[in-house]
């Protein structure tokens, strides 16, 4: 593979986890309100939408200013990934590859304590529940570089020197 055609995928999957990172912390909260309504209430999906509409900008509700909350660390995250994946030399695949493999941990990390926190706030309702919603960046901030972390590690076990001289 040539260097320039690594240097496109590498520039290809960072603008995907900067774009997917920026769309998803503002549309978590607003998809596990929808999928709760769908699975929990058994609303239809028009229904489900139509309480979305009613709750966006609802006191006590507020699914907007959430949304903005969780929106926070992805957007810092994804500003991140654009100068940590941007800075790697086109000729070193072995860091780009361990790079990648971190971010993309970092990411699943990101989502699958936001959705969680999420779905599980709206399922089991609670008079502080929505304490969760002020505290979710904070562990999320927390959570981020150990899954980087992890990541990485991981990329180091499945990214060797061999790997890269023979996807080459």
């Amino acid at each position: 593979m040539t260097d320039s055609a690594s240097t496109r995928r590498l520039t290809t999957f960072t603008l995907i986890v900067y774009w997917s990172c920026i769309l998803l912390g503002l549309t978590v909260p607003l998809l596990a309100t929808v999928g709760v309504d769908l699975v929990k209430h058994q609303q239809s999906l028009g229904k489900a939408l139509h309480q979305l509409r009613l709750h966006l900008f609802a006191p006590g509700y507020n699914l907007f200013l959430i949304a903005v909350m969780n929106a926070v660390p992805f957007v810092l995250f994804a500003v991140f990934t654009l100068f940590h994946l941007g800075n790697v030399p086109s000729e070193d695949q072995r860091l780009a590859g361990r790079r990648k493999t971190g971010v993309l941990i970092a990411t699943f990390g990101l989502l699958g304590l936001g959705a969680w926190t999420h779905v599980m706030t709206l399922w089991y309702p609670d008079a502080q529940g929505a304490l969760a919603y002020v505290f979710l960046p904070f562990m999320q901030a927390i959570v981020l570089p150990i899954s980087y972390a992890v990541g990485r590690l991981l990329g180091r076990f499945l990214i060797r020197e061999e790997n890269v001289k023979n996807a080459r």
